[in-house]
């Protein structure tokens, strides 16, 4: 063919990441080369900026590119970081950040839903549960005949006859004659009535008078041992007893009754089907309706009631029975305890179950009828009593107290349905599962047995264990599936993410991980780091942020940051390979000394050990600790000392210490509020020594830039007091308050003292700009000109505290000494590098962790008090983000604090400050239910010593090893050199005696991965049990990085591989990784049917099935290149006056204020003014309110109604509002001062913006900055709504925005519209079905589409118009000499790349001479395909996998060789490619091949052929054997490949040996001559195209076939059959707007048809059948069978659309929608009918054994073969096989439809129409029928090569039957076929619209100039 194949050219062998001059933040312009698929720690100084480079570099960027595959719209959801401070980053894949905060609120999410283990158990559960009878617990299965014999013969044996039976209803009051007459006429002789058989030809034998509800038939009396004869007896008793039948012994009446549907026959208990939505509480099927799968409701919460289970009875156990009002509800629990033996003064929780349950449930029953008998009710029967008495005020008040989020009474806290709980596996329900811990589940999954269960299920149980073993791997087997996400840690939640990215088996990922290892025991480091080193060998790129020297030592690629802190660093001090041991790191640092990780990694320096312990004087005492799990346990906490409580993850320390200790302080020092968790304990002691309890947290201290590090430590009250009482402060009379940037006078006025202005930019991370007024200095020049030796404030908020310290140090007096000192503090806990006025939102937690220790430290700078008492300071983690050396600063700044009589204790697994305690509580010994207990309390030495604590362990190591033992111990648990994991080198190391390795598994537990076959494909996406739509549980490997084909007949199933599998998954385990409310917004597939999908990167679809726009778009809209232009112009533009021309100047608020005066006056009325607030943002928008109020405004104007501030109602989320706050009213005689006043208030909060109602009531705007000084015109800020053709703010009010207008249509039709938005829909809906010549130019804005305002705003001297209307290549080329300086240039950076960008690649995919503001509509399939493409592929992304879909459908053969390149080139940079295509030379091109087949729909699904396509092309091979063997291919071929066969055996062309002759040129009545075409690109044309024959009109994709087919013929033939025009070729008069000048042989032609592909339906619905019109003739044949004439049936009784003969539960649709307020909707198959639409009766008419059910559900070549006898509906049957749709079925929902199965439904509808008008014409009419013309636009779109030759068999047929079709084809099968071809270009656009050649393919292929005539000449071997 003419595209040879082009191999993939080998990639470099080790790719990297490329990172150039990267300056973000502190960073110095590092250049940096990150290895790819490997380990990387990013280390250094806090502060040195490995956050810069880690998430704000290297994440940030390769976040944006992938989320620019989004729509702009989807894009706004998403949190946007800003693009990064760098040059250049080249080869990055999609970034996936794995952070420890955790932004979870719904407890909807828990361990088990975002670990993805529910929805493999969810799948598991219905295939392993057993089913248990409610009532009896007996085992319900259901039955099937085999089953039933099976069990008979089990029970009864063989040798005697047995009864089959099967039940029906007796109609009430039935005599038992008539009824026997009945059951004779329905041929049934017996029945069993009370255990006896009776004839029914007999009815006297019966001897009752009455007949029971049911009766029993006898189907058949039978032996077992007659196999076939009893099979058939219970097959048949199932059908009519609806599923149930019994098997009865006639002489003893013995009895076994058997179901075949999850049905008890005992009990008559029916349990719903297990299907995995009914084990999902996400899912309307199993969610428990009264909690909506919460497992929590608002209710009365008896832990309140009931807070201290220690207390008994006595000693007031029911908190709410304390006090008068309900002490006769004590009364009575003492009285009924007593009664009841039970003793008042036993603590509760040493009760036994029952007691408790007694005195929380009482004795059951109605509570009020317990009182009365003087039995105990209960606590939660009081709380009912008072429930019932709650229209009480006093009443509420007092349940309020004890209400909360508590367990679903319905449920149980299950979360699911009560149907669910029924199935068990192993005797455990769901539920039951879900609260096991991982450990224990772990262990159940270990002991489950699925030996000799089918594939799936081995799979599923093997992915189970395997996560679960991730999970316990990363040390967190304590928790539960069933824990709430957001209650998890930050370190909880970055673990459980990374086990879900591992269970994923995303690839070709970059992974950004942010400490990983805190909260992690060292015990558990090794494991994450085999984790972690598990899903780098996935092929992902990890990138840890991280401090442990266990991981830093694991690296393969070490980046250290340095040397110092803040500015100090940024600087790259070594990047290599990972210091695996000292050696190593001191080999490394004598190259690179200044990098001071490696200092402490070669032992040159180390924290040291304290010489001596302190010892505690005092002590608090906890006793029985019981919070969560702890074990009533008793602890000392030592105070005056450095304490760390420790103990592996999970084993209690935060309960203990925040909860428990800091709880109960709080409480017993009167500090706890109603947001203090006050953990269970039986008393605290030792609280008089403490002066106060201080908890050290990480939480943020700010969430606006406003508080700064001076500012929260009250040092900058002090640096005010300072200027203030200088020469110039005091001179000028200041106080410190003017220096206040927060509130001060001397804060600058339009940034309030911030800095910079926040510019929103829409779909891209918002900016903030320097303020242009104080150019960021905060304050006015006037502050400004106030020093303090020679430095005014803003210099001094720049300085570091490093750099202030000597600064303030040469200064003389108390106020300098009390900075220094401040200063100081900062400095030696490390944060010497912070600036002044550095916003406190920009530091880690760590950071501010350590500035609350320090603003503690100034706070209360005297430690020791004469009390005696001290200050218990509680940290948790302080070394989290901190470096070894940042540790030794920590330490240094306890002693201190120790020292000066404070207590310290922490909870902390760093081994440093574990051995530098005085006193360690070590708590465990594991995590849980194991955990909860003191293994040891003391010193270091003595925890070292106790052999049961894991702490202990590593402490003994540590002091083996001496004084130099960080770097020993790390060195022995570090990797190998030998490259051998640890967890292969250490396998046989047992974890009692020796600590865990790096990266070593447990040897108690080994996860089970997917075995891997040494023949499968290596870098291979893996695929197993693909059972979506036709699939048939494919297993498939799919190689990665290569250029993958999948082709097959049409419906074999490979768009459903592709999109539905790949695609959907690739995305969605993406997308997991953002917000939830992000993902809302996101049109996310559902979760395809198939068990495993491994090795899949992020995912792009490159669809056809998207729409071109409405009439409102254009080329640069579908490009998104206009919401960017609309950015720039809002942004840069500047306004000019539509009056006059001038451009917009400011005014003074003065000016303002003479205009509202004037206006006041005018209309003799007060004037509103107003302060625009929010314009156009969706939201609730409440905050604003609140402000107003707190501003002391009453009104708002909110989207035009005046609403009260008071009582403000929330607006609707998702719709846009506008908000203007009522700042006063002006009347003529108001004061100026007060309007000035009332004016300036209003552009405050306007920002310079105000706007007032005029005389008319008209809303006008006044704006400092924008009027024209000429007319005194106001304008409104520039907005990119303004230029938007959709938006009211910018569009042209003639055309709103279509740049044309309707004929005898100027306004709105709003008549009939529900609402303006009905309205406009209405209007486009209208100009869709416009035709040419009913709408003209707007002449308004001259088609520009756009406002008077809008069009005069500029950029230099082109407005937004003048680019809308140059083409793709010239608007590349202004946009790309664009220059912006200061400001505008920052503003500009992001914007300008965006459009260029775009640009430039639809030049590089050749549509250059596209002009920006063309109509989508316009635009041919092939402009449209590469749009999309150009669109999408912009992002230059790596690892990433393409799915396209038959990307070279409209292009012309030449540009198939351009797209394929574009294509290999994004191979070539580290992609994957999967294309669904059929065309030959893609398939060339391919590496490889997948074939699916053998068949279209329930005869596809297969994989047919797979391997190196050049095999394809060799001779075929025998189809019994692999058909890619040597591609490791799995899976065998049964089935020979019908791509193999098409190209083994090409078509040889023409089909039919000969071509038709043409007519002669001259021949009257024999062309349809066409002159003067002219629309779009046509160039004044003369067409002649034969009548009756086959013609096909190609050309370079955009040269004008559409135009000329939709514009011009298809308008002309139709305009001219509907006006009757005259005989014999006459010329017809043309019309003055019509794209021709006249038409000649339109006499000849019958009708026009034009076959699209738009859809058939958009409704379930609507189906193929119903279409094509052939279910109406189904439905008159089912009408005229003798049972529905019997019952008096019609047509319409078999109509699922019409009652009477539907489904009325589900209305004839099949199914129903299930909808939850917070779960998607759902469609469930309706129970009633089984999904088959129809009533039970009407299903009861049957033709040829068939109901209309069956026959809805028969596939088109099924129902072609059933009606054969039946001509008229055969024909319309035989034509849709004929035309490759025999594989869809007749009842197959319309939406699911491509394109071209539409185009060829409506194909087979035209031509059955067309058919009936010839014979009405030949019968009726008595003449011969002329030509219908049929115009069809691509039909071989979705067509197999197969395909394409029935296709070109149904168009022969049609030309030969006298008709004549016109085709637009590229495929060269087509055109080769065809008896006439015109060429139109030679090229596209301007350059295209002529006539090429014209003629025979034969006299085509000799014209030079035809761009078409190469490919045709080698396809017809010319």
């Amino acid at each position: 063919m003419a595209n040879k194949r082009t191999r993939k050219s080998t990639p470099p062998s080790d790719p990297v990441i490329e990172v150039r001059g990267a300056r973000q933040n502190n960073l110095k312009g590092i250049d940096l080369d990150l290895p790819v698929g490997k380990l990387v720690v990013v280390t250094g100084p806090s502060g040195s900026g490995k956050s810069s480079l880690a998430f704000q570099t290297l994440y940030a960027e390769g976040q944006r590119r992938y989320v620019e595959t989004f729509s702009p719209y989807t894009r706004q959801f998403f949190d946007r970081m800003d693009k990064p401070q760098v040059d250049a980053i080249r080869g990055i894949p999609p970034a996936i950040a794995i952070e420890q905060q955790n932004a979870v609120k719904s407890t909807r999410s828990t361990v088990g839903t975002i670990t993805e283990i529910n929805d493999y158990l969810k799948l598991l559960f219905p295939r392993l549960c057993k089913g248990y009878d409610p009532v009896t617990g007996a085992e319900i299965a259901p039955d099937s005949p085999e089953s039933i014999l099976r069990k008979t013969v089990e029970r009864f044996g063989t040798g005697r006859p047995l009864l089959v039976l099967f039940a029906i209803d007796a109609p009430a009051g039935a005599k038992p004659a008539d009824f026997f007459a009945f059951l004779q006429q329905q041929g049934y002789l017996r029945v069993w009535l009370y255990g006896k058989p009776y004839r029914v030809d007999d009815p006297d034998s019966y001897d009752r008078k009455a007949l029971p509800a049911r009766v029993e038939i006898i189907q058949d009396r039978i032996d077992p041992s007659r196999r076939t004869r009893f099979l058939e007896a219970v097959e048949r008793a199932l059908d009519l007893g609806k599923g149930v039948v019994s098997v009865v012994e006639p002489e003893s009446g013995q009895r076994l009754a058997f179901s075949r549907d999850w049905s008890s026959p005992e009990t008559g208990t029916v349990l719903k089907p297990p299907t995995p939505g009914l084990f999902s509480f996400n899912h309307p099927l199993g969610a428990c309706p009264a909690c909506r799968g919460f497992g929590r409701v608002i209710g009365i919460d008896l832990d309140k009631a009931i807070p201290d289970k220690s207390l008994s009875i006595a000693e007031g156990l029911v908190r709410a029975f304390q006090g008068d009002s309900y002490r006769e509800c004590e009364e009575d629990l003492e009285r009924c305890a007593r009664a009841r033996g039970l003793s008042l003064v036993t603590p509760f929780d040493e009760l036994p179950p029952e007691d408790r349950q007694w005195i929380v449930e009482g004795e059951g029953g109605d509570p009020d009828e317990a009182w009365r008998q003087g039995i105990w009710y209960g606590v939660r029967g009081f709380f009912d009593w008072l429930e019932s008495r709650a229209y009480r005020m006093h009443v509420r008040v007092f349940l309020s107290r004890y209400r909360s989020y508590t367990l679903c009474r319905a449920c149980g806290g299950t979360r699911l349905k009560p149907e669910a709980l029924h199935f068990k596996i192993a005797e455990k329900t769901l539920p039951e599962l879900w609260q096991l811990s991982i450990d224990d589940l772990a262990a159940f999954f270990g002991t489950l047995d699925t030996a000799g269960s089918d594939k799936t299920t081995t799979m599923l149980h093997r992915e189970i264990a395997s996560r679960l073993g991730y999970l316990k791997e990363v040390g967190l087997g304590y928790l539960n599936l069933d824990r709430p996400t957001r209650t998890l840690s930050g370190g909880e939640t970055e673990r459980v993410n990374l086990t879900t990215c591992l269970g994923a088996s995303l690839t070709s990922t970059l992974f950004v991980l942010d400490e990983p290892t805190v909260g992690l025991h060292p015990r558990d480091v090794g494991r994450l780091v085999g984790v972690m080193q598990r899903l780098r060998d996935l092929g992902n790129t990890l990138v840890v942020v991280e401090h442990e020297e266990a991981v830093i030592r694991a690296a393969d690629h070490l980046v250290d940051i340095g040397p110092g802190r803040g500015e100090g660093g940024g600087e790259l001090v070594y990047a290599g390979p990972g210091a695996a041991d000292g050696e190593a790191a001191a080999k490394s640092l004598t190259k690179h000394p200044r990098s001071l990780t490696l200092q402490y990694l070669a032992g040159s320096k180390a924290i040291p050990v304290p010489a001596s312990r302190r010892k505690p004087q005092r002590w608090l005492t906890v006793k029985r600790a019981a919070q969560h799990n702890l074990k009533k346990i008793d602890v000392d906490f030592p105070l005056g000392v450095l304490c760390c409580v420790t103990g592996v993850s999970g084993s209690g320390k935060s309960t203990l210490v925040h909860s428990v200790l800091h709880g109960n302080l709080l409480k017993d020092l009167g500090l706890a509020t109603g947001e203090t968790e006050i953990g269970q304990c039986k008393e605290l002691r030792g609280t008089g020594h403490i002066r106060e309890a201080v908890m050290v947290d990480q939480s943020p201290l700010s969430r606006t830039p406003r508080s700064t590090p001076v500012v929260y430590t009250g040092l900058f009250e002090t640096i005010r007091k300072l200027y203030a009482e200088s020469p110039d402060g005091k001179a000028r009379a200041l106080t410190p308050g003017y220096f206040s940037f927060n509130s001060g006078a001397g804060r600058c006025g339009r940034c309030m003292g911030n800095g910079f202005e926040k510019v929103e930019m829409q779909f891209l991370s918002d900016l903030y700009v320097t303020c242009p007024e104080c150019e960021g200095k905060r304050y006015t020049p006037e502050a400004l000109e106030i020093e303090l030796e020679g430095k005014n404030l803003h210099q001094l908020l720049e300085l570091t505290v490093s750099e202030a310290i000597p600064w303030f140090s040469t200064m003389p007096g108390k106020p300098a000494a009390t900075v220094v000192a401040g200063l100081q503090l900062l400095a030696e806990v490390g944060l010497g590098y912070l600036r002044l006025g550095q916003p406190l939102n920009t530091l880690s937690g760590g950071e501010s962790q350590r500035l609350k220790l320090v603003g503690h430290l100034l706070a209360a700078p005297a430690r020791k008090r004469q009390d005696g008492k001290t200050a218990l300071l509680i940290f948790d983690e302080p070394t989290t983000g901190l470096h070894f050396d940042d540790t030794a600063m920590l330490l240094r700044v306890f002693d201190r604090l120790v020292e000066a009589g404070d207590s310290v204790l922490v909870i902390e697994h760093n081994l440093d400050v574990i051995q530098s305690a005085d006193y360690v509580i070590d708590l465990g010994p594991e995590a849980g239910v194991g955990g909860g207990e003191v293994v040891v309390c003391g010193t270091p030495e003595e925890v070292a010593a106790c052999p049961q604590s894991h702490t202990g362990r590593y402490l003994r190591k540590c002091r083996e090893y001496g004084t130099d033992s960080r770097r020993q111990i790390r060195e022995n648990f570090s990797p190998t050199h030998d490259g051998r994991p640890l967890s292969e080198k250490f396998s046989r190391i047992s974890l009692p005696e020796k600590p865990l390795k790096v990266a070593e598994a447990p040897t108690s537990y080994a996860p089970s991965l997917v075995t891997r076959d040494p023949n499968r494909i290596a870098n291979a996406i893996s695929l197993h049990g693909a059972r979506e739509n036709n699939l048939k549980n494919l297993d498939l490997e799919i190689p990665r990085e290569q250029f993958v084909v999948l082709t097959g007949l049409s419906g074999s199933g490979k768009s459903t591989l592709a999109f539905d599998i790949l695609f959907a998954e690739g995305q969605r385990r993406f997308l997991d990784s953002m917000s939830t409310y992000a993902r809302q917004f996101v049109e996310q597939m559902e979760r395809p049917d198939i068990d495993l999908v491994s090795g899949l990167p992020p995912t792009v679809a490159i669809e056809q099935r998207i729409s071109r726009g409405g009439g409102k778009s254009t080329v640069a809209t579908v490009t998104e290149v206009w919401h960017f232009l609309r950015l720039l112009f809002a942004k840069l533009g500047r306004q000019y006056s539509p009056d006059t021309g001038n451009a917009v100047e400011k005014q003074t608020p003065s000016a303002i204020v003479t205009r509202l005066r004037a206006e006041a006056a005018k209309g003799k009325r007060t004037v509103l003014v107003m302060a625009p607030l929010v314009r156009a943002r969706k939201g609730y928008h409440t905050e604003v309110a609140e402000w107003a109020g707190k501003q002391g405004f009453d009104t708002l104007l909110v989207d035009g109604r005046l609403v009260p501030v008071e009582g403000f109602q929330r607006l609707e989320r998702f719709k846009e509002h506008s908000i203007d706050v009522i700042v006063g009213e002006v009347a003529a005689k108001t004061p100026a001062p007060e309007v000035l006043a009332l004016v300036e208030t209003a552009l405050r909060h306007g920002k310079r913006t105000l706007r007032f109602f005029d005389a008319a009531n008209r809303i006008q705007v006044m704006n400092t900055e924008m009027v024209d000084p000429e007319t005194g015109r106001s304008f409104e800020d520039l907005d990119p709504r303004l230029f938007s053709y959709n938006s009211p703010h910018g569009w042209c009010p003639v055309c709103r925005g279509y740049g044309s207008v309707e004929k005898g249509a100027d306004t709105l039709d709003e008549r009939d519209a529900e609402s303006v938005l009905d309205a406009e829909l209405r209007e486009e809906l209208r100009r869709s079905r416009a035709e040419e010549g009913e709408t003209e130019p707007c002449p308004a804005c001259e088609s520009t589409r756009l406002n008077e305002v809008a069009r005069h705003v500029r950029i230099g001297d082109l407005a937004i118009t003048d680019l809308a209307r140059l083409s793709v290549a010239a608007a590349r080329e202004i946009v790309d000499g664009f220059r912006f300086e200061g400001r505008d240039a920052l503003i500009a950076r992001d914007i300008l790349p965006e459009i260029v960008q775009r640009l430039r690649f639809m030049e590089e995919v050749g549509l250059g001479y596209l002009q920006l503001d063309r109509s989508a509509t316009t635009l041919s399939g092939g402009e449209s395909q590469r749009i999309r493409l150009a669109a999408q592929l912009g992002s230059n992304l790596r690892g990433v996998l393409y799915v396209l879909d038959e990307p070279t459908i409209g292009l012309h053969p030449r540009d198939n060789a351009k797209l394929l390149d574009t294509l290999v080139g994004l191979r070539e940079k580290g992609n994957s490619l999967v294309v669904v295509e059929h065309d030959e030379d893609t398939i060339r091109r391919a590496d490889h091949l997948i074939d699916l087949g053998p068949g279209a729909g329930q005869h596809g699904g297969e994989i047919v052929w797979q391997g190196d396509p050049k095999d394809l092309f060799n001779p075929p091979i025998k189809p019994t054997k692999r058909a890619s063997k040597s591609t490791h291919d799995p899976c065998p071929v049964t089935h020979d490949s019908p791509t193999r066969e098409a190209f083994s055996h090409p078509l040889v062309h023409p089909l039919r040996g000969s071509r038709r002759k043409l007519p002669a040129k001259k021949a009257v009545g024999e062309w349809l001559v066409v002159k003067g075409a002219r629309a779009n690109n046509l160039k004044n044309l003369e067409v002649r195209l034969p009548i009756g024959r086959l013609t096909v009109i190609t050309g370079i994709s955009g040269s004008g076939k559409s135009s000329f087919l939709r514009g011009v013929l298809k308008p002309a033939v139709a305009a001219a059959l509907a006006e009757g025009k005259g005989k014999g070729g006459r010329k017809r008069k043309p019309a003055p707007s019509q794209p021709w000048t006249s038409l000649e042989g339109a006499d000849r032609i019958e009708a026009v048809y034009e076959v699209d592909q738009s859809p058939i339906g958009k409704t379930s619905r609507s189906t193929p059948a119903t279409y094509v019109k052939v279910f109406d003739e189904i439905r008159a044949l089912f009408a005229q069978l003798p049972e529905a004439r019997a019952r008096g049936y019609t047509a319409s009784r078999f109509s699922f659309n019409l009652e009477g003969g539907r489904c009325e539960t589900c209305k004839g649709n099949g199914s129903i929608k299930l909808e939850m307020n917070f779960l998607p909707t759902t469609y469930v198959v309706c129970e009633e009918c089984g999904g088959r639409r129809y009533a039970a009766s009407t299903l009861e008419v049957e033709y040829n054994g068939k109901s209309i059910g069956d026959v809805m559900d028969l596939s088109i070549e099924e129902a072609a073969e059933f009606f054969a006898g039946v001509p008229k509906i055969a024909r319309t049957l035989d034509l849709m096989r004929d035309t490759g749709l025999g594989y869809l079925r007749l009842g197959q929902p319309s939406p699911s439809l491509s394109g071209g199965e539409a185009q060829r439904i409506k194909l087979v509808a035209e031509l059955t129409r067309g058919i009936g008008r010839a014979a009405n014409a030949r019968l009726r009419q008595n003449r011969q029928p002329k030509s219908t013309l049929y115009l069809i636009e691509e039909p071989s779109i979705g067509l197999h090569l197969a395909d394409v030759k029935r296709l070109l068999d149904v168009m022969h047929r049609l030309v030969d039957e006298g008709h004549t079709v016109v085709v637009i084809e590229h495929s060269l099968e087509i055109m080769a076929e065809a008896d006439f071809i015109l060429d139109i270009g030679p090229e596209a656009g301007e350059a295209g619209g002529e006539i090429v050649a014209a003629g025979t393919p034969e006299e085509v292929v000799k014209v030079k100039q035809s761009r078409t005539a190469p490919f045709l000449a080698e396809r017809l071997g010319a």
